[in-house]
């Protein structure tokens, strides 16, 4: 094996020893999470703000909507678990805490969940079955993403190729957000090496060379099961390095944007404030329920974001 096999091969083990440790930590801290949280039914979600986002993640009881009580039942038992200390208000350590357990709790089942995933990959483009991915194979996949996302047939896949958006069910928001060449904006972010959003055959096929010249870490011609997961899994831990890093700086910014006072502490009428912020702009047709129906919220105005960063990305 060449040095800069070896090297790559090095940071692909980092990596993954990198990512164990924080499932186990994960598992630690959602166990914890879990003896405080018992007494409100479950664990508590990450949270939502978008209509759909927000009903997979305060639907407690699976009814395809969010009542005003039953999201200020699950908000209750939020502030209650944050309050560490019982003194009915909240320090950034408090809020912090507590979302960093969620967080990585939630971080630890998409990842196993993305592992999985990998699996199925590599056994849908082994076609032959060998237990290897061929550079034929590899290729035909690829040919077969790219035709499928340039819809206008031109060539190259830009903005110009995306499709009307579909009414999606509910479902929780991704924290990791893996991009993937199965839609347009995973093909731009992983294959769209100047960031101009236009992607020719020529520099997919480029990029998709490189690729599969890093993966195959032996220099055989072809991708064993070893290799293909070693390279998911080095993306997959810089991504929730990075990601994790992002969150929790979003969450100090969250706090000071709560604190309206700016006394250093959470009140409880400020958290309940944010609360009802939250849920009045998440109900834009204004019956007393977020559902399906409600229209997306309107985009506030830039000198209104202080107030709109408690309202929009409070978890």
């Amino acid at each position: 094996m060449s040095v800069s096999s070896r090297a790559s091969a090095s940071l692909m083990v980092r990596h993954a020893l990198r990512i164990c440790s924080l499932a186990v930590l994960s598992a630690m801290a959602g166990a914890a999470h879990g003896a405080e949280t018992a007494e409100a039914g479950k664990a508590l979600p990450t949270g939502g703000h978008t209509g759909n986002a927000f009903i997979a993640t305060w639907d407690d009881d699976g009814d395809g909507k969010v009542t005003r009580t039953e999201y200020e039942t699950v908000r209750k038992a939020r502030f209650a678990t944050t309050d560490s200390d019982h003194n009915g208000s909240l320090t950034v350590d408090e809020y912090l805490n507590e979302y960093a357990v969620r967080l990585d709790r939630d971080i630890a089942d998409e990842r196993n969940a993305s592992l999985k995933q990998t699996d199925t990959r590599f056994k849908a483009l082994d076609k032959d079955e060998d237990k290897f991915i061929s550079r034929a194979e590899y290729d035909n996949s690829g040919d077969r993403a790219f035709v499928h996302l340039d819809r206008n047939k031109d060539g190259r896949i830009t903005k110009d190729d995306a499709e009307p958006e579909a009414k999606e069910a509910p479902r929780r928001r991704s924290i990791i957000g893996m991009p993937t060449s199965h839609n347009l904006a995973g093909m731009l972010e992983i294959y769209d090496d100047d960031g101009d959003d236009i992607l020719t055959r020529a520099q997919y096929d480029a990029e998709r060379a490189k690729v599969f010249a890093a993966t195959d870490t032996n220099k055989d011609g072809k991708l064993d099961h070893e290799e293909y997961v070693n390279e998911f899994v080095a993306r997959l831990g810089q991504r929730i390095e990075d990601r994790r890093q992002a969150q929790l700086k979003q969450g100090r910014v969250r706090f000071k944007a709560i604190d309206s006072n700016e006394n250093g502490d959470i009140s409880r009428d400020e958290y309940f404030a944010m609360s009802a912020r939250m849920f009045d702009r998440t109900d834009t047709n204004k019956d007393g329920a977020i559902t399906q129906d409600d229209p997306p919220p309107v985009r506030e105005p830039r000198q209104d974001r202080r107030a709109v960063t408690s309202q929009v990305q409070e978890r």
